[in-house]
């Protein structure tokens, strides 16, 4: 007999949070029995998950699709810090039982995602601290990668900085395509994810299609060399 359609669905999920960094290290049953406690979510390209200042209510962990979470500068400026794909999670939540979210979460394309209201969640780490351990892991991960980003404004120059940041999106959110690694972001978003101009990001993407190494998109940049790429963020 074959499974319902509900069914059908905490098996998806199931097999999603084994795959996760939030939920490494628990059993199918124990996942099962988290996941019982969900609810599943589907957002449509732009719309907003979370907003900057609002408090935290859900943990989301994207099943399809991509998220970048943004921030805010008190002059109004706005600033990409994460790019998150299908897997990971948005809305980790800190020791303090109530929190609000330091940034805003869009939707970069239709996604599909699995929530926890963050009060039901606050249980689960009392009742799995092996989740609370995964969090410490994700937020160390995230600091280490914060660090060597900046280190790369302070010391790289321009050109190696948006290769290295273009090599690191490919990994993180590049989908396969017949011309190499498609990243979906615009100029403009990749000039606030490395912190230099739209200018400056058109006069590199031009000079890089030209030597072969990237095919720019209106709305994307497909990397057709990472190792050209990789040899230009390593020059001194």
């Amino acid at each position: 007999m074959g499974l319902s359609s509900k069914e059908s669905g905490i098996a998806e999920r199931v097999a999603l949070m084994c795959a996760s960094a939030l939920f490494a290290g628990l059993t199918p049953q124990e996942c099962t029995e988290i996941a019982s406690c969900s609810s599943a979510r589907n957002f449509v390209r732009d719309q907003m998950l979370f907003m900057q200042g609002q408090p935290v209510r859900n943990l989301v962990l994207i099943e399809a699709g991509a998220v970048k979470l943004t921030q805010l500068s008190p002059s109004g400026n706005e600033v990409i810090l994460w790019m998150n794909k299908a897997g990971e999670t948005l809305g980790v939540p800190h020791e303090a039982p109530a929190c609000n979210h330091t940034c805003s979460a869009r939707a970069m394309e239709q996604c599909k995602a699995v929530t926890w209201e963050f009060s039901r969640l606050q249980s689960l780490l009392t009742e799995y601290p092996q989740i609370r351990r995964n969090i410490i892991r994700i937020q160390t991960d995230r600091l280490r990668e914060l660090e060597e980003r900046f280190r790369e404004v302070a010391s790289e120059k321009v050109a190696q900085r948006v290769a290295l940041a273009l090599l690191r999106l490919v990994g993180q959110v590049g989908r396969s395509v017949p011309e190499g690694s498609e990243v979906g972001l615009s100029r403009e978003e990749l000039a606030q994810i490395t912190g230099t101009t739209l200018f400056t990001i058109s006069r590199l993407l031009s000079r890089w299609a030209e030597d072969g190494f990237v095919l720019p998109r209106r709305e994307a940049v497909i990397v057709r060399d990472p190792r050209g790429l990789r040899l230009v963020g390593c020059e001194e």
